[in-house]
C-alpha cells in the first residue's frame, strides 16, 4: 500500500514536471513571439516615422520655393523702381553736366 502511494506521488510528480516544463517551453515561445512582434513594430514606425519626415521636409521645401518666388519678385520690382529713379537722376545729372559745359564756353 505504501508503495502505491509512493508510485502514485512519483507519478503525480512527473506529470508536474511535464506541466511545468510545457509552460516553460510555451512561456518561451510565446516571448519570443512577443519579441519578433516587438521588433516589427518599432521597424515599422521606423518606416512611418521616415515617410512622414519626408513628407515635411517636401512640404516645407515647396513652401521656401514659395516664399523664394515671392522675394524674388519683390526684388525685381525693387530694381525696377531704382533703375527708373536712376535713370530720372542721371538725366539730371547730365543736364547739370552740359549746363555746366556751356556756360564754361
Amino acid at each position: 500500500m505504501i508503495d502505491k502511494t509512493i508510485l502514485e506521488v512519483k507519478k503525480t510528480e512527473r506529470t508536474a514536471d511535464k506541466i511545468i516544463k510545457d509552460a516553460d517551453d510555451k512561456a518561451a515561445i510565446i516571448v519570443d513571439k512577443a519579441h519578433k512582434e516587438a521588433e516589427t513594430l518599432i521597424e515599422r514606425s521606423k518606416e512611418e516615422a521616415k515617410k512622414e519626415g519626408k513628407m515635411i521636409i517636401e512640404r516645407e521645401e515647396k513652401l521656401a520655393r514659395v516664399e523664394a518666388e515671392k522675394i524674388i519678385k519683390k526684388s525685381e520690382k525693387e530694381k525696377e523702381a531704382l533703375a527708373k529713379k536712376s535713370l530720372k537722376k542721371i538725366d539730371k545729372a547730365l543736364k547739370i553736366v552740359i549746363k555746366k559745359v556751356m556756360e564754361g564756353r
